[in-house]
């Protein structure tokens, strides 16, 4: 089959080639894969995970078609990948958190991952897609809408509070609208002026007495000690990216004096996945797409991942 394949980082180092055809799992044949982030550093080699194996074959945001029969999953079904790799039996797996296994991983960097022809998956990291969602969106979910999820989980917010997220790209597009289907009051801070239309309130700059019960940021240090002061007394930030940087400073005193928490959120669970699955089969979401591009002409997508405007980027078989 032909792949994608690094043998060392640089987006000048990615090959087109031949492979052997994975086994061990459940054969799909891939469809669709998202250009994400995680991917783009992945091959820049700017993962703080170890990557694995090299050669590597990268992508881990993949939608395919199920090749065999599994138990649950059916020849013929649309498939996502449950993109975390887990013993099932370490601490957090046996607590319901899979996505923090001691033992485990992001499948498609500790494991090969999804710009081939085809890919071979254990069938406890499968999902069938609601014949409701569209492709673009359904190889979107795994990793962008999902992260998105489990973040406004982690808040606990109640019904009609107010959500503040910064950015509406890979994951706060998804971000916004979940929370507004929550039933929660939602502003953003984002160019992105055409989400008004969803009941949303943008915000091209963050009025200095804004305060909300929720702040979503998942920017990184040059944008995360501010926000803080965009959290009201008992309010929730919560992060889950470090795009600008690792480190920030806090006003402590602010933190403990208001009762301030600060929580982290990475990925989701399999259980978030199957309730985000059906939240999105009952509700239309919008998912803006800058280019669908051939994945053999991945080199192409890459230099414009960081020049695009706005909207996801799209690898097609």
């Amino acid at each position: 089959m032909k792949a994608v394949v690094i043998n060392n980082f640089g987006a000048e180092n990615l090959e087109i080639r031949d492979v052997d055809e994975p086994s061990g799992g459940i054969k799909v044949m891939v469809k669709k894969a998202g250009l994400n982030p995680l991917d783009y550093n992945l091959i820049a080699g700017k993962v703080v995970y170890g990557v694995s194996p090299m050669p590597h074959i990268p992508g881990s945001e993949i939608m395919g078609i199920a090749m065999e029969d599994g138990k649950n999953i059916k020849k013929g079904d649309r498939v996502i990948v449950y993109n975390r790799i887990f013993d099932g039996s370490c601490e957090m797996c046996i607590s319901g958190n899979e996505h923090l296994c001691y033992n485990g991983g992001i499948w498609g960097v500790v494991t090969n991952g999804g710009y081939s022809e085809y890919i071979s998956v254990d069938e406890k990291n499968l999902f069938k897609v609601p014949d409701v969602i569209d492709d673009n969106t359904a190889v979107s979910i795994g990793i962008g809408a999902l992260t998105a999820y489990r973040a406004i989980k982690m808040a606990r917010p109640a019904p009609g509070s107010k959500i503040l997220v910064y950015g509406a790209g890979n994951t706060g597009i998804f971000t916004v609208q979940i929370a507004r289907i929550m039933g929660l009051d939602v502003y953003v801070y984002s160019r992105k002026n055409e989400l008004g239309k969803f009941g949303i309130t943008v915000f091209n700059k963050i009025p200095d007495d804004f305060q909300a019960d929720t702040v979503i940021n998942p920017l990184g240090n040059g944008l995360l000690s501010e926000s803080l002061k965009h959290v009201k007394r008992r309010g929730k930030l919560i992060t889950y990216g470090v795009l600008t940087g690792r480190n920030f400073e806090a006003d402590i005193a602010d933190i403990y004096t208001n009762e301030k928490q600060i929580i982290g959120s990475t990925g989701g669970t399999r259980q978030d996945l199957y309730e985000l699955l059906k939240i999105m089969s009952l509700n239309r979401f919008y998912l803006p797409v800058y280019m669908e591009y051939s994945l053999w002409n991945i080199k192409k997508a890459l230099e414009d991942f960081t020049n695009r405007e706005t909207g996801r980027i799209i690898l097609n078989l």
